[in-house]
């Protein structure tokens, strides 16, 4: 029977400061990735367009769980779980009068809109992808986003989520948030992706550090966490590694994954 694992990108395949995948990372992803009772997922807040900087690592992974569960690609076939038209309507809507920046995730491409220079030159190095600058008065695809970005302060963020019930809210830190629906997260993804390729729950893993991820930890029956993470992550995991800089990733890997014993 396969394992299967799950790998958030931001914090966990990628250090937070650096943003490269360590060495030690890399190294037992190639192993996984041949190893043929193991299939690999890459299970992210990210949209397809956004993941430049771990583009060359892709080749190991059987399938891709983006936008919180939004856009699910297995062997090259797609399944999307767009927002209502009517609420992105809205949405767009209480952004544009109250100059909040924000990005949208959308089966054409990424939209964004910046009401602010500074946010618009610290995203865009971030963030780097091609994308389609809006203005106010344009078409907003509204037929199929996936998910929105909200480029904002946490203050802007809480008065948002405010207006939108029917929408969650997972916060970066202090600026920042990915926006869907409340039904839908990176656990509902992971479900179809479990559905479809018919695999066994009870070899699941998932491997995570932040707030959304916390739903892919209550769906996979082994989660870890990596040291620096948010303390949502932290209580919702079966356990706990070490700092991704020093091998955390690739030593629970190795202990939970492949049942490797220390030397």
């Amino acid at each position: 029977m396969k394992k299967v694992l799950f790998f958030d990108v931001d914090g966990t395949l990628l250090t937070p400061k650096k943003r490269i995948v360590e060495k030690e990372t890399l190294e037992v992803l190639e192993e996984l990735s041949k190893n043929p009772d193991i299939d690999l997922y890459l299970s992210s807040g990210r949209g397809r367009e956004t993941l430049g900087d771990v583009e060359f690592i892709i080749p190991y992974f059987t399938g891709l769980n983006l936008a919180n569960g939004g856009h699910i690609i297995i062997n090259n076939e797609s399944f999307l779980d767009c927002i209502d038209r009517n609420i992105v309507e809205e949405v767009v809507k209480f952004m544009i009068n109250n100059k909040i920046s924000f990005s949208a995730s959308t089966s054409k491409g990424n939209l964004r809109m910046y009401f602010n220079d500074e946010v618009k030159a610290s995203f865009d190095r971030n963030v780097p992808c091609p994308y389609t600058l809006l203005n106010e008065n344009d078409d907003f695809y509204f037929d199929d986003v996936i998910q929105f970005w909200l480029l904002g302060t946490n203050e802007q963020i809480d008065e948002v989520e405010k207006h939108f019930k029917s929408l969650t809210f997972f916060k970066w830190g202090t600026f920042g948030a990915d926006v869907i629906p409340t039904f839908r997260d990176k656990g509902t993804g992971i479900k179809k992706i479990l559905s479809i390729m018919n695999y066994d729950i009870n070899n699941t893993y998932a491997f995570g550090d932040s707030d959304n991820d916390v739903p892919m930890f209550k769906v996979c029956k082994t989660s870890v966490v990596m040291e620096k993470c948010t303390p949502k992550a932290r209580d919702a995991a079966t356990y706990i590694t070490g700092p991704i800089e020093e091998g955390g990733l690739a030593e629970a890997v190795r202990k939970y994954v492949l049942n490797e014993k220390k030397a």
